[in-house]
């Protein structure tokens, strides 16, 4: 049966929800990043949440006044081509950007693929637009573009690439860049084959679930990276600058 152990000494509280691991809440403010190399030394990582059993743990335990950060974060710097292969890409080409300025701002923290302007600038955007298509057709290091004149959402945008040809384009360079361009239609933008991983868990853990409160996240000015619960609205989650002090909740791996 699952057990619910409270021990509060020097300002920590600790608390198991599950059999797998302890909760520990240390009320030393620190920013997302000391958070998490604190817990990290003393425990395992910052906290994940699993579910609502977690959640609903959490808010029996903390004093509704707190906020204390979790391991959430959104990973604004996972940018990746959808075309994988490392022999298609020489040193660095992967790295190759051309944002325009004030690019990417993932607004709303929901920008999660790129598209590309006539004017052969590119945006982050929310990758369910529906937009038209530039493909690639790769043969070695050689590479051939192909417009797709019919709009659709990037994931149906890769699909359709990888069905009909090799991938979603990669852009390696100013000369493909340039030649992508050349391809767009007047007062268009195209679908590229770069895109990001969002939300992260600070341990790696692959858990989808979230407990966001309505309009959340909001990623004012694109800098609010960090996540906390605030425990005066049930636990639900906030995105918030990661240098903000409050207080935090780690996670030990309990041993059997």
């Amino acid at each position: 049966m699952d057990t619910v152990l409270l021990l509060i000494t020097a300002g920590l509280c600790a608390v198991s929800s599950h059999a797998e691991r302890q909760y520990h809440f240390v009320y030393d403010p620190k920013n997302w990043t000391e958070a998490q190399s604190y817990c990290r030394e003393k425990y395992t990582d910052l906290a994940t949440v699993d579910n609502m059993e977690d959640v609903t743990t959490l808010n029996n335990m903390i004093d509704t006044s707190t906020a204390a950060w979790i391991g959430l974060y959104d990973d604004v710097n996972s940018w990746r081509w959808s075309l994988s292969d490392t022999s298609f890409y020489k040193h660095g080409e992967t790295e190759f950007r051309r944002w325009r300025a004030g690019e990417p701002s993932n607004i709303n923290s929901a920008e999660h693929c790129t598209a590309m302007d006539e004017d052969g600038l590119w945006n982050d955007t929310h990758c369910s637009d529906s937009l038209k298509v530039v493909c690639s057709y790769v043969r070695g290091s050689d590479v051939t573009f192909i417009l797709i004149n019919k709009s659709m959402t990037w994931t149906e945008a890769q699909s359709h690439c990888r069905v009909n040809y090799t991938d979603l384009t990669s852009v390696r360079n100013m000369t493909e860049n340039q030649k992508v361009q050349e391809l767009i239609p007047a007062g268009e933008r195209v679908w590229i084959g770069l895109f990001r991983d969002s939300w992260k868990w600070s341990d790696g853990s692959n858990s989808s679930f979230t407990h966001w409160r309505p309009g959340q996240p909001y990623n004012a000015g694109g800098s609010q990276l960090c996540v906390f619960a605030h425990f005066g609205s049930s636990g639900q989650w906030y995105d918030e600058p990661c240098a903000i002090r409050v207080a935090f909740i780690c996670y030990r791996t309990r041993e059997f």
